[in-house]
């Protein structure tokens, strides 16, 4: 199965994303409680993304778990910068984005498959700050998978869609809208997801439970959102090389 490249949050929520067995079950079709209530599965969506961006600030946790192998990316988001740190097995990578430039470091095989470097050169700028401009090719995907746009983009369950029962997340009441992958569909890839959304104002996201499938593999995603609104104090770090600047082979 397509595992998710470092610095794209967003691929990771494509290829794993679904309701697990334990989720709630499903109810009627508009929902029963708090400020929710008489919302169809689309509008609690809708809600959802106009909380989240009125709060325009959150912190997030995803992991992804295929086998005994587990990928966890965790970050702070808002509309014009971002921080991500990717863990999977050894390998890891971050990026800072700050001041309209992205910022990676990065183990040699965390740059090698989130950058697509060569090894060699992946080798030679290990754990050193690379400066990513808009010019660069590499820009808008790290810019999008960062931000809190982007990661919203990719949270929202596609196809038909169902409400779960009213359940408690993190002390919360909210309501579950549960249907298919979200983002393109992917050929051979199969699963549903399940977005959990606060039922009292603000109404924003809390909770991602998903799995998907390709053939034999079979991939579980979980993911948290806290800290709506709280402020991103962000800094670039110093002595950071151009990404323009290194070598291609």
């Amino acid at each position: 199965m397509r595992r998710t490249v470092a610095v794209v949050v967003g691929a990771l929520v494509a290829v794993a994303a679904s309701s697990c067995s334990s989720s709630p079950g499903t109810r009627s079709a508009t929902a029963q409680v708090g400020a929710l209530a008489g919302k169809t599965p689309a509008q609690i969506l809708s809600a959802a993304t106009a909380a989240a961006k009125k709060a325009g600030t959150a912190h997030y946790v995803l992991t992804a778990v295929q086998g005994k192998q587990s990928q966890t990316i965790s970050g702070d988001a808002s509309q014009t910068q971002g921080q991500q740190t990717v863990v999977q097995s050894s390998q890891h990578i971050q990026v800072v984005y700050v001041g309209g430039v992205a910022y990676v470091q990065g183990d040699s095989g965390g740059l090698t498959s989130a950058m697509g470097m060569p090894a060699s050169v992946a080798k030679t700028y290990a754990d050193k700050w690379i400066a990513v401009h808009s010019s660069d090719s590499l820009f808008k995907s790290i810019v999008s998978a960062v931000t809190l746009g982007g990661t919203l983009e990719q949270l929202n369950p596609s196809g038909k869609l169902t409400l779960t029962n009213a359940t408690t997340v993190a002390g919360k009441q909210a309501v579950g809208v549960k249907g298919g992958l979200p983002g393109t569909p992917q050929s051979g890839v199969t699963g549903t997801t399940t977005l959990f959304v606060a039922a009292s104002k603000p109404t924003v996201p809390l909770k991602f439970s998903g799995t998907a499938s390709e053939g034999s593999q079979h991939v579980v995603d979980t993911g948290t959102f806290t800290n709506w609104g709280k402020p991103l104090n962000l800094t670039a770090p110093s002595g950071a090389v151009a990404y323009s600047s290194l070598p291609t082979k």
